[in-house]
């Protein structure tokens, strides 16, 4: 079915050992949900899901086709932030804070786990999220450049690689628009232990967003 753009983003660091949302000051939020929709982070403005599709390996005998392996899919996510907070950033890389505004780069080879929701909409407006249980993140490389009577940015440029969920599967798909849909039951699977509280502020940073309890469909 065909989408329309991007509304967004969701994501949480999960505790590779419980497998639960870590929330508070050692995740992205109270909560533990870091929510990049509406105007949070200024938006994404791509986000480039590859390798769903799994692979198919033609097996051939006595000169014909005689069957078809089929492995699993692999997908990962391309997604540039415009401006995603530093202490988010640095939090979804495994870099470690002095306390005095430096981050150590992560040298452990131990990424931390984070379980993502991108939300995108059908042509009615329904949104459609797309969803990974778990999974490692890891950042572009920076091309500065001179600004000159325009500036020159350089967005935040990430990779995400999702891991298999405890289910075995990597990836869920669901449809605002189909019957019976609750974003909390989304929650609830997605971002398993995620505190009652609807507060996404990040964690030590400034503003607020507060996350939509709606059911995702459209008026």
């Amino acid at each position: 079915m065909a989408t329309v753009g991007i509304k967004g983003l969701r994501m949480a660091l999960i505790d590779p050992k419980t497998g639960k949302v870590i929330a508070g000051e050692d995740g992205f939020s109270e909560n533990g949900i870091f929510d990049a929709r509406g105007r949070v982070a200024q938006g994404l403005s791509e986000a480039n899901i590859t390798g769903i599709a799994p692979s198919v390996t033609k097996v051939w005998g006595n000169d014909i086709l005689q069957d078809q392996s089929v492995g699993k899919s692999q997908p990962s996510v391309a997604a540039s932030f415009n401006n995603l907070p530093h202490e988010i950033l640095e939090k979804a890389l495994g870099e470690e804070s002095d306390g005095k505004g430096g981050y150590l780069d992560n040298a452990s080879g131990v990424l931390p786990h984070i379980a993502m929701d991108l939300i995108s909409s059908d042509l009615a407006g329904n949104e459609i999220h797309y969803c990974f249980y778990d999974g490692n993140m890891t950042q572009g490389d920076k091309n500065l450049q001179t600004s000159n009577e325009h500036q020159s940015r350089v967005a935040d440029a990430l990779t995400y690689n999702p891991l298999a969920g405890s289910n075995g599967h990597m990836m869920k798909t669901y449809y605002a628009a189909d019957e019976g849909f609750i974003d909390k039951n989304l929650i609830d699977e997605i971002f398993p232990g995620a505190s009652d509280t609807t507060d996404t502020t990040p964690a030590g940073g400034s503003g607020s967003q507060t996350s939509d309890s709606g059911d995702g469909k459209s008026a």
